[in-house]
């Protein structure tokens, strides 16, 4: 099974000027776990729950930082083209549970999470 077999995750994006207290919000809103920090439709970085707490706990005021900040640049995607249990695998060696999609061209076109992946092989063994 291809990235691309499976349900599309949407892709919420956020600028790496926009505050980080918007990013919360924007993330609660949209029930997303994660946002890609975008420039000129290019993906420059990812925000996860995980990260935003972190930067909390490390004493960063949201109100004040911007996304920027706290993203993780250049972050590691996942082919629409590549097989599911590959990126899988790299998901698991690399510790992360969100990864962005891109076409053949590199355009960001969805999001894949851990969550979504693991109930879509649980749901092929079945």
């Amino acid at each position: 099974m291809k990235v691309q077999d499976l349900p599309p995750g949407r892709l919420l994006s956020v600028a790496p000027d926009e505050r980080l207290s918007e990013v919360a919000r924007q993330m609660r809103v949209e029930d997303s776990d994660s946002v890609a920090v975008m420039v000129e439709g290019r993906l420059v970085g990812i925000i996860t729950e995980r990260d935003l707490v972190r930067a909390i706990a490390d004493g960063v005021n949201p109100k004040q930082a911007t996304a920027g900040v706290i993203m993780t640049p250049d972050p590691v995607t996942a082919g629409a083209e590549e097989d599911v249990s590959v990126v899988a695998l790299r998901m698991m060696s690399l510790g992360v549970r969100h990864l962005p999609v891109v076409d053949a061209g590199g355009n960001p076109i969805g999001l894949l999470s851990a969550r979504n992946l693991v109930a879509v092989l649980d749901r092929s063994r079945s």
